[in-house]
């Protein structure tokens, strides 16, 4: 059974083009110009993966309400933000939301695809019974100092209060408290299962990462930054 992805796009002429190259992919892709068509249909079936642009006609920030409904409706969902809006506050936003990626256009058609095929990947192997071990989440759960990681529910726990990351952000930081040392930027990738993630997208990632942890404990500064490398876990 194919894959089904939507695409919610106002331009009509950039979505076809999106869902014709995604089609070429034996994808099953779903059009919508609007917030309104777009969970009009999710309310009856959800896509494997959704493709968000922001601003949808007049409804400037509608892009982001779908990816609020998506994610109420299934935490584990695949989105990408497809957007013109570079702001670096909105690309935090846009993760904060629970999208898996943020891409700002144009972007290229191959790009795009292969970007789809590695999140249908981490999706499948996410769906499968305990965590893929390639993620770098290891089996059994990870407790350091007020940390604790529930690697089969994936939950987050600092000084007893549950911390509300995403799939991406839990892989890394499990990558960074499962050792004792730094952690490269190479390896945060690899953690995430996302081989074609920019670097600065992990760094984006452990902003937001520590911005969560802050609202838990403003006091919180156990990820240090290694320049020039990459993160370090510290450890009481």
């Amino acid at each position: 059974m194919a894959y089904s992805i939507a695409i919610v796009e106002d331009d009509a002429q950039q979505r076809a083009c999106y869902a014709d190259a995604l089609r070429t992919c034996d994808f099953d892709v779903l059009e919508f110009e609007d917030r309104e068509s777009a969970i009009a249909s999710f309310q009856i079936r959800l896509p494997d993966l959704a493709i968000l642009d922001i601003a949808l006609k007049a409804d400037v920030g509608g892009g982001y309400e779908v990816c609020r409904f998506l994610k109420q409706q299934d935490g584990f969902l695949p989105v990408i933000f497809l957007t013109s809006r570079g702001n670096e506050l909105d690309k935090i936003y846009g993760l904060q939301l629970g999208a898996w990626d943020y891409q700002t256009k144009p972007v290229s058609l191959e790009y795009l695809k292969a970007r789809i095929q590695s999140l249908l990947q981490i999706r499948q192997q996410l769906a499968a019974a305990g965590t893929s071990e390639g993620s770098r989440v290891c089996n059994s759960n990870i407790e350091v100092g007020d940390l604790k990681l529930n690697s089969k529910s994936m939950q987050c726990f600092w000084a007893g209060e549950e911390v509300n990351l995403t799939p991406t952000e839990f892989s890394i930081v499990s990558a960074l408290a499962d050792t004792d040392e730094a952690v490269s930027i190479g390896d945060l990738i690899k953690a995430t299962q996302q081989g074609v993630v920019e670097d600065n997208t992990i760094n984006t990632h452990i902003l937001h990462i520590r911005k969560k942890f802050k609202k838990i404990d403003a006091d919180f500064i156990s990820i240090k930054t290694r320049y020039g490398f990459g993160y370090h876990w510290m450890r009481e």
